[in-house]
């Protein structure tokens, strides 16, 4: 028993090192420089090589607005045939009887070393910034070798492509990324990309498509020839479309802008004689409302486009420092009331004190004119001297009212017109009605606006 177990241990030993032996000397006669030239594409002269291409998208983001770029970790798989590499009807030849192995029909799964040896397609990322391939201790690549000459690159490349981005709907926006694969040198008349698997040829995990800020809705993948002086170029591209994750811009942005507007609103309940209290309420918020602006835009590119959320920063800025505004003009206002109350009430006084000095004498002169005029320039007049100066009685009050009348309407002049214009209590009045619910109202019409001008965006992408 054990000799047989032997027997099959040597015998499986010996049938590998003849398969070893068999395949190092058929890469070595495919590759052989009289045999193979790698500087000359497959077909030379013929028809153009077909490069199938397919992709796994390992990582995704970052996605940089500031410097308006992306990073992607992907395991770039490229695929087209070199009959030159053939090797289904290769048979061994020669005297050394160990290679029994007559002919090779499995897949040869190579090193890295490999490339070396033969020819490979020219692709390029052509709007990359950056790009390198991963060599965390090996070189992550991987060479397979079809008996039918097909071979198969497959290696692991991180990417950061450029993303040009359109912030006017910041953040409530949705960026459209792409990464564009090309040939460098070969036109298509030499060599064709395509997708291997149509939309199947780009595959990406679920949870890779969450990223801080953004979520991945879908990718979209396109061929297309490029002109250049140099020639026609294919040309493969992936578009992503990004939507923004706007609940972390409503946290940090939205939320604190709306309450320091509200906190501007507390002023107006706060009586008005507080001076102190009332300006340092409203000079902190329009100074807590900048800060909070400078910080937010400090994280952003700085651009000339009038963002979303710039949009609604401005209106916050206008109602609180409007708020501001508003109590400077009721403190003005209430200071000229008292300085006119003062005025009428120093006036008024001093209208008593003449009225009642002059009044007294007048009285006198004017019951002596009267009396006069009616016993002795008009004796006709009147029959007896009682009913004279009862008549001069009436005379004296009417003169009387008249003066007093007049004295008002002077007072009038100088007093405030509380029934023509605002007073600051109405302006108190109107602010705390006016400033809450214009503001909502605004802000209602900004969500709408805003988020149709989204969807819109969106369709234009499709």
């Amino acid at each position: 028993m054990n000799s047989i177990l032997l027997h099959c241990v040597l015998f499986s030993l010996l049938h590998f090192s003849n398969a070893k032996h068999f395949v190092s000397m058929l890469l070595d006669n495919l590759t052989d420089e009289a045999n193979y030239d790698k500087t000359l594409r497959p077909n030379f002269g013929g028809a153009p090589v077909e490069v199938g291409i397919t992709m796994n998208i390992d990582s995704l983001g970052p996605i940089d607005e500031v410097q308006k770029n992306f990073r992607l970790d992907i395991s770039f798989r490229q695929k087209w045939k070199d009959s030159r590499l053939s090797f289904s009807n290769y048979k061994h030849s020669g005297s050394d009887r160990r290679a029994n192995v007559s002919n090779w029909h499995k897949n040869i799964t190579l090193s890295h070393d490999f490339l070396e040896k033969i020819w490979i397609p020219d692709t390029y990322f052509p709007d990359s910034l950056r790009a390198f391939k991963q060599d965390v201790m090996v070189p992550n690549v991987l060479i397979r070798l079809s008996p039918d000459g097909s071979i198969l690159y497959s290696a692991r490349a991180t990417i950061i492509p450029k993303c040009p981005m359109d912030l006017f709907l910041f953040p409530m926006d949705s960026q459209t990324c792409s990464l564009l694969i090309e040939c460098y040198g070969y036109t298509v008349d030499e060599l064709k990309l395509s997708w291997a698997d149509d939309n199947g040829s780009v595959t990406i995990l679920d949870e890779t498509k969450k990223l801080a800020q953004f979520n991945l809705k879908e990718q979209l993948l396109t061929n297309y020839t490029l002109n250049f002086s140099t020639g026609r170029f294919a040309d493969l591209e992936i578009k992503f479309l990004f939507e923004r994750d706007l609940l972390y811009f409503i946290l940090q942005s939205y939320v604190p802008s709306t309450l320091i507007v509200m906190c501007s609103w507390v002023a107006f309940w706060v009586n008005r004689e507080g001076i102190p209290g009332r300006a340092c309420l409203s000079i902190t918020t329009v100074l807590s409302l900048i800060t909070l602006i400078g910080s937010t835009n400090s994280k952003l590119p700085n651009v000339s486009t009038v963002k979303a959320l710039d949009v609604y920063f401005a209106l916050c800025f206008v109602y609180v420092f409007g708020g501001l505004l508003e109590f400077a003009c009721v403190i003005y206002l209430s200071t000229k009331e008292k300085e006119m109350k003062n005025c009428m009430k120093a006036q008024e006084e001093k209208a008593k004190k003449y009225l009642t000095s002059v009044n007294a004498s007048k009285e006198i002169s004017l019951l002596k004119e009267l009396e006069h005029s009616f016993f002795v320039q008009t004796p006709q007049r009147t029959s007896t001297g009682h009913n004279a100066r009862d008549q001069a009685v009436q005379l004296l009050h009417e003169y009387k009212g008249f003066a007093e009348s007049k004295m008002e309407v002077e007072s009038r002049r100088q007093a405030p017109l509380e029934t023509q214009f605002l007073t600051a209590s109405r302006i108190e009045v109107y602010s705390r009605i006016l400033f809450p619910s214009s503001f909502f109202f605004l802000e209602f019409i900004y969500w709408i606006v805003y988020m149709l001008l989204n969807e819109n965006s969106k369709n234009l992408y499709k």
